[in-house]
């Protein structure tokens, strides 16, 4: 086992410790230590608010301080980290013995610990970190109602904080609050609603259109042939996009027709009604129904509402379903 590897478990952050008491005089130095330490993580393209996301376990967190320590230690690699602006995973993974998609979910806190760890360019906030070198007691994680940390952006009653166990947390600030030190209750990760909203606004509007487009693609034509002569198309989903007569009888009872429903035997049924009203055809009258595109199935017209009007009206309806003919019974 390399050294590299034994020095994952070298340090680990205290259970309890007593917070800090920040002073006054040195609130200048602190606020431009934190500005620049925030200029610093967004060349990285991180900030506290995405860090604050993440909710890692105390041994966890232990792990990525051990490994922050490991790569500023290790000059070319750092140097490389420096110039990507992200850690060498292939090269680190084979250092210290840890996989590389495990190093993918812990390399934002990582660099944020490098970063704040190295050197001396960050000492008042990094004193209000409390770690020593030793062994963690395999205990469990206790969760508090609230956090107490160093704020290092506030936003309203809201602080990201870091504490002194090296989390990066998002509070609600509370009476008491002072200066750079705020506590207050822990707020959970926020819900990102944009992109499932995006999704289903992309996946109705998609659905928008393949209904649109297949609503406005014609797959029946029926025209019926009396004294007058009327000509009907529909869509993919049996429903009428447009009915027009053919000539003057036939344009007189599509204006008198009203549908109730846009279906086949509904709109069907409506002119045959308007054309025995206006006495365009009479009982007994002979009337040619010709169906071109789709076939209508065999059982169509011995029942429903065109059914009944061709036997009320005691109608001789001649029937060629693209090529085939029904019969009414």
């Amino acid at each position: 086992m390399g050294k590299r590897v034994l020095d994952k478990q070298r340090f680990v952050f205290l259970e309890k410790p007593a917070m800090e008491v920040l002073q006054r005089e040195e609130n200048e130095n602190r606020e431009n230590q934190i500005a620049a330490y925030l200029g610093e993580l967004k060349k990285y393209h991180l900030s506290v608010k995405k860090l604050s996301e993440g909710r890692p376990d105390r041994k966890v967190r232990n792990l990525m301080l051990n490994l922050a320590m490991i790569l500023i230690s290790e000059e070319k690699l750092w140097e490389k980290t420096r110039e990507r602006k992200r850690i060498p995973l292939k090269a680190f993974s084979r250092m210290v013995e840890v996989p590389v998609f495990e190093l993918k979910e812990m390399e934002d806190q990582i660099l944020a610990y490098a970063l704040l760890l190295e050197g001396e360019k960050y000492p008042l906030i990094r004193r209000s970190l409390h770690f020593m070198e030793g062994t963690s007691e395999d205990t469990t994680e206790e969760a508090s109602k609230t956090s107490r940390g160093l704020s290092l952006l506030s936003r309203g009653r809201f602080s990201y904080i870091l504490t002194s166990q090296g989390q990066f947390q998002r509070i609600r600030v509370e009476e008491g609050s002072s200066g750079h030190v705020a506590y207050g209750r822990p707020i959970g990760k926020r819900l990102n609603l944009l992109k499932p909203l995006f999704a289903l606004l992309l996946a109705a509007a998609l659905l928008g259109g393949v209904y649109y487009t297949m609503s406005r693609n014609i797959t029946q034509t029926i025209i019926v042939k009396a004294t007058g002569e009327v000509k009907m198309d529909f869509n993919s989903f049996g429903d009428m996009v447009q009915v027009v007569g053919i000539e003057a009888t036939g344009r007189k009872f599509v204006e008198k027709a009203q549908f109730q429903e846009k279906d086949i035997d509904t709109v069907l049924a409506e002119i045959i009604e308007q054309a025995y009203i206006t006495e365009t055809i009479r009982e007994r009258a002979e009337i040619t129904i010709l169906i071109s595109g789709a076939f209508l199935p065999e059982d169509f017209f011995k029942a429903g509402k065109t059914h009944d009007r061709i036997l009320s009206y005691q109608l001789n309806a001649k029937i060629n379903n693209n090529g085939s003919f029904l019969y009414v019974e």
